[in-house]
């Protein structure tokens, strides 16, 4: 198989991931905000609540960050400076976007380790309503710091390999919006 005819599939494969993560983000979003909207109108319509709530809108607030964190990265979105970068040749542009990415992927491993770390430790450890395991927030990290390597690793090799400027982005996507 030709490297490009592989950054093409890889490409595909990435956008339809890309596609579960954002349904899963609004999935979540929309069942955190039944929660929270049913639990203010129990509270203040019929002076009661469900005591649950709290917690659970809490753990998945921390999970659509994280896991919206793949989405911006994958889209190529996040907030960076390249004034720098786009001044350089092509070549020394791409050893930058190379170097970027291996910068970012070493920051995902260590936010790996120590998410996997605070995951381990806190299996035991349960919420004090909900009784669900700590460890589930440590899990948000854990799963966005493979996300976002993987986006880093596949945009390093797309720039080393020549095959992109450094983005593996599809292009369907506007970065202007």
């Amino acid at each position: 198989m030709r490297p490009a005819r592989f950054a093409v599939l890889a490409v595909r494969l990435a956008d339809r991931v890309l596609a579960a993560v954002e349904a899963v983000l609004v999935l979540v979003l929309a069942a955190m905000t039944l929660l929270v909207f049913f639990n203010v109108v129990l509270r203040y319509g019929f002076d009661t609540g469900i005591t649950v709530t709290d917690e659970v809108s809490r753990m998945m607030f921390v999970w659509i960050a994280f896991a919206g964190g793949i989405a911006v990265s994958r889209r190529q979105q996040q907030l960076g400076i390249d004034v720098l970068v786009a001044a350089l040749p092509p070549l020394p542009r791409r050893l930058a976007h190379v170097a970027g990415n291996l910068a970012v992927l070493a920051c995902c491993l260590v936010l790996v380790s120590g998410a996997w770390t605070q995951m381990q430790l806190n299996w035991r450890n349960t919420a004090p309503v909900s009784g669900l395991p700590t460890a589930i927030t440590y899990a948000a990290p854990w799963f966005a710091g493979i996300g976002i390597g993987c986006v880093a690793l596949a945009n390093a090799l797309g720039a080393a390999l020549g095959l992109t400027g450094g983005i593996m982005a599809s292009g369907k996507e506007d970065p202007g919006a």
